[in-house]
């Protein structure tokens, strides 16, 4: 389908019966960084943009990982659970 096309705003603008009908295409379509509006009844309702990209590194201290003991071997991990939250009161 074609999408109806509003002059004010910018972006694409489709109705709700058009985005409904392709929304995963609509939705990748935003994740590029399209901004889409969706209209109801000839207003605007909605809109799809793009998330900010969520940069976070994650830093490891390499030297104080290699230096932690092991898990405790053949401990189950509802018995780990359970220890710990005994241990908590």
């Amino acid at each position: 389908m074609k999408p109806t096309a509003y002059p004010a705003g910018g972006g694409t603008v489709f109705s709700v019966r058009e985005a409904k009908a392709q929304l995963s295409a609509l939705v990748g379509r935003a994740a590029e960084g399209e901004e889409i509006t969706i209209t109801w009844h000839g207003q605007s309702r909605a809109r799809l943009t793009p998330l900010p990209a969520a940069v976070r590194v994650m830093r490891v201290n390499r030297a104080w990982l290699r230096s932690q003991p092991p898990g405790r071997q053949g401990s189950r991990a509802e018995d780990l659970v359970r220890s710990d939250r005994d241990a908590r009161g």
